[in-house]
């Protein structure tokens, strides 16, 4: 990010009596303009844009013995987003304009590995998103039955790699309120084991979380059976020269449907998919395509919902204009039975999604500074 002489003098005279304290800011912008529709009887296709400007400010002071204390505040302001979308104690990421609604933590770091005290992103969901929702991919492969994104009141820790394994974790206290006796302890918490060599990692996780609320939206009860929400996941990469390869399956199972779930099936409550990847690059342009099906649900009872599958495609071409900016068009397909709900947008919106075929065509940029 550069800034004019006559800000860096201000910002370095307002620095000064903090020498020793490493703040960095950045931030993206995406910028997208797209077209969805569906063959749903009654719907009818339009466009939209999708903006997305994110900041972040980040520090670093090294401590006597090595070590040092760093933090991070981190905001997005997405332009569909409105002062109604308030987020919640374990998914704000989707919240208004707020001040740090994506991350907002202090902790600390050494050889021993990383320890973050706030609202963090889960290592699961940083994995899924960084290492394998690639190239327009996410709506299939980030958020399909993940539970939570970046719960607040967390405590997250990332080990150093020890000959190519690692492992992270999360717990979370969630909102923190005293809680009424002879009713469950809520939490949240996950596990995330990788191994990485040259070319080659992978990786498993696991996620559960006792929410305070069960039930379906709109009939939310106190979660006083103790109910629980659980999300696992097992994938992998691998690159040849210059095609890199992906594979992964993921499962869900939404007893209490709490706070943050996100039900992709009408009346599901367990669900899996898996998703096929591939990547190809020459020169500054890059092709991606990525598959994901999705098996038949069961219901609360565990009995299988009939023609509740689904296939989505996910195919992006991305040609880098500038070492820091790049442009794309993808195109999304999704084809439904009777009872799939997973649109050309992401999951669980049955109103153009059930026993039909949906679509988006995209066009946009990406910078990072």
């Amino acid at each position: 990010m550069k800034l004019k002489p006559s800000v860096l003098l201000v910002a370095a005279a307002l620095s000064a009596p903090l020498a020793q304290a490493e703040v960095t800011i950045g931030g993206s912008i995406e910028a997208d303009i797209l077209y969805h529709d569906s063959n749903a009887e009654g719907y009818k296709g339009e466009f939209e844009l999708d903006v997305e400007p994110r900041l972040f400010f980040t520090g670093a002071d090294k401590l006597d013995n090595g070590s040092e204390v760093i933090w991070k505040i981190w905001t997005g302001a997405e332009n569909y987003r409105s002062e109604a979308d308030k987020g919640n104690s374990v998914n704000s990421m989707g919240s208004g304009r707020t001040w740090g609604n994506r991350e907002a933590w202090g902790g600390w770091r050494g050889d021993w590995g990383q320890l973050q005290f706030g609202k963090s992103f889960s290592p699961i969901y940083n994995r899924l998103d960084g290492t394998y929702a690639l190239d327009g991919s996410g709506q299939y492969i980030d958020d399909p039955g993940l539970i939570y994104y970046n719960p607040t009141n967390s405590i997250t820790y990332y080990s150093p790699s020890l000959a190519g394994f690692s492992i992270a974790g999360q717990y979370s206290f969630r909102d923190q309120l005293n809680e009424r006796e002879g009713q469950s302890q809520s939490y949240t918490y996950e596990v995330l084991l990788g191994y990485e060599a040259q070319a080659f990692r992978v990786d498993a996780g696991y996620e559960e979380s006792r929410p305070e609320t069960s039930g379906v939206s709109g009939s939310q009860v106190a979660n006083t059976d103790g109910k629980k929400d659980k999300f696992a996941f097992g994938a992998g990469r691998v690159k040849f020269g210059d095609f890199d390869l992906a594979a992964g399956y993921r499962w869900w199972k939404q007893e209490a449907q709490g706070e943050g779930v996100v039900t992709v099936v009408e009346g599901g409550a367990e669900q899996s998919n898996a998703f096929l990847q591939a990547l190809y690059t020459f020169g500054n342009n890059r092709l991606g395509f990525t598959y994901s099906y999705f098996w038949d649900a069961k219901d609360v009872n565990g009995d299988k919902i009939d023609d509740s599958a689904s296939n989505a495609f996910a195919l992006r071409w991305t040609y880098a204009l500038s070492k820091k900016t790049s442009g794309y068009a993808d195109l999304h397909y999704t084809m439904n039975d009777k009872h799939g709900a997973v649109g050309a947008d992401g999951p669980g919106n049955p109103s153009y999604t059930n026993d039909a075929d949906t679509y988006r065509v995209l066009f946009g940029t990406y910078t990072d500074f």
